[in-house]
């Protein structure tokens, strides 16, 4: 409990989605707080998942992703934030924070009530012959896309490029290479494993998407590792070095420039040094009240792990819906407020050029490591009554547990129509629902919006028939 009479002291690490999301949080919660925010960058409160679409020139400015100025904060929520400014130590049992400021070098020491720590992830970078963490930002042509600078250079890096590699096949990786497409860039899409947004499709949903990309003008490569970068040859040894491509486990692919989307990894090393306690892929582990192990330290966002309430265990899905919400709670929490973070299912979404890709829950390889006994089932459909014009195809893959016949997980694939069916799937799966429930469900209908049966209605009706049989044929 805070002191009669004393102010409570927030302080949050870290100012993009989930700190930006405490900070407000924690002003509604407790009006009199003293709230200050440490951010490494020089911007707060942008909206990273944006980047893309200022990339391919939907969105025409990189500002329009800023939702909230440093200013704005100060004025209107009497937040204080520090730009440019680095967490270097924390001490819980002092309760402070040691500080660097980056450019002047300047040290500082914030002492708190409550802790937030919001310091996010960092991309990942490949362990490849040419190219490591001291030359990564020395290299003409390579390129990360993570926070508002990464997307600055790479904007400005385009003028004088015509062909792209792109090495990863995730969600980072699908979205620039339509960004890239769009720019009248030549892209190659190039990934380690037998598909595409692996983590998100199986192989028969994800060769849909495939097709898709070839028909836009992506080349598309499976199954091989980047071995090595290859540099233009210069007899100055003063010039830059420069990009001329890669050497794969099978070819060399020459290209302008290239874009690392191998993944991400948490920024919880301040957190670790400091005694606490670190879960699934290092990620600062917390409980439903976004509480971590030390008293009155709390972790959310693309740092932290999140409680997947299907497989009732602690999860790591770094996206920006998540970090929000956890942010949020960890906000509330700290200004004094009792709220518990009802979890995730694993939902996710993106646009790929005419079709809309998106997972909830489990698949099957999953569902079978979390004990669960599978069934699957897929349907191709359409978006509207058959006779109404623009009609687009859906597929949907639906996966459900034999024994208890509830949902487990979705993968939808279509030109329109999917985040809401999907959002459907992903309550369903919050209230534990069966395939029966799903099959039953009363859905709306009129022809320009769907057609007469409800594509989920059919999916779950006929798992439904499948789990019903005296034996399933598993495959």
């Amino acid at each position: 409990m805070n002191p009669k009479n004393s102010k409570r002291k927030i302080l949050i690490i870290g100012g993009v989605a989930a700190g930006t999301s405490a900070a407000s949080k924690a002003r509604r919660t407790d009006s009199n707080a003293d709230i200050k925010i440490i951010q490494e960058e020089s911007l707060v409160a942008y909206g990273s998942c944006g980047m893309p679409y200022v990339i391919e020139g939907k969105i025409n400015n990189f500002n329009k992703l800023i939702a909230r100025s440093i200013e704005e904060f100060k004025n209107k929520y009497n937040i204080e934030i520090f730009v440019n400014t680095k967490a270097v130590r924390i001490d819980t049992f002092k309760k402070r924070v040691y500080t660097k400021n980056l450019q002047d070098k300047k040290r500082k020491i914030f002492d708190y009530t409550s802790l937030i720590i919001t310091t996010g992830a960092r991309s990942v970078i490949p362990k490849i012959k040419g190219l490591s963490l001291d030359n990564q930002n020395k290299i003409k042509g390579i390129f990360f896309l993570r926070n508002f600078e990464d997307g600055v250079n790479i904007q400005n890096y385009l003028k004088n490029v015509k062909s792209i590699i792109v090495v990863g096949t995730g969600l980072i990786g699908s979205e620039m290479v339509e960004a890239f497409r769009l720019r009248g860039k030549s892209v190659i899409f190039i990934g380690n494993k037998d598909r595409i947004l692996a983590n998100i499709l199986d192989k028969d949903m994800a060769e849909i998407v495939v097709k898709e990309l070839y028909k836009n003008g992506i080349k598309v490569i499976l199954d091989e590792k980047v071995e090595q970068i290859l540099f233009h040859k210069s007899e100055n040894k003063n010039s830059p070095i420069s990009i001329e491509g890669i050497q794969t486990s099978k070819e060399k692919i020459y290209a302008d420039c290239v874009l690392f989307g191998v993944g991400i990894k948490p920024n919880s090393e301040i957190a670790s040094e400091a005694g606490i306690k670190l879960g699934i892929h290092d990620a600062i582990k917390v409980d439903e009240y976004m509480r971590t192990n030390v008293a009155d330290v709390y972790a959310a966002g693309d740092c932290a792990t999140a409680y997947n309430y299907v497989t009732k265990t602690d999860t790591y899905l770094p996206l920006g819906t998540t970090a929000n919400k956890q942010g949020r709670i960890a906000g509330e929490n700290a200004a004094g407020g009792n709220t518990k973070f009802a979890g995730i299912a694993g939902s996710a979404i993106t646009k790929i050029f005419g079709l809309y890709v998106g997972k909830t829950g489990l698949n099957k390889e999953e569902a079978l490591k979390n004990g669960f006994d599978p069934v699957e089932h897929t349907i191709e459909d359409i978006t509207r009554a058959g006779y109404y014009p623009d009609n687009k195809k859906l597929w949907i893959k639906l996966i459900a547990d034999k024994k208890s016949r509830k949902v487990l997980g979705a993968q939808i694939v279509g030109g329109e129509a999917v985040k809401g069916r999907l959002d459907l799937i992903s309550f369903a799966l919050l209230k534990h629902a069966s395939v029966d429930d799903l099959k039953n469900y009363d859905a709306c209908y009129v022809p320009p919006v769907s057609p007469v049966w409800e594509p989920i209605n059919i999916a779950a009706a006929q798992i439904s028939k499948l789990l019903s049989r005296s034996t399933v044929i598993k495959h």
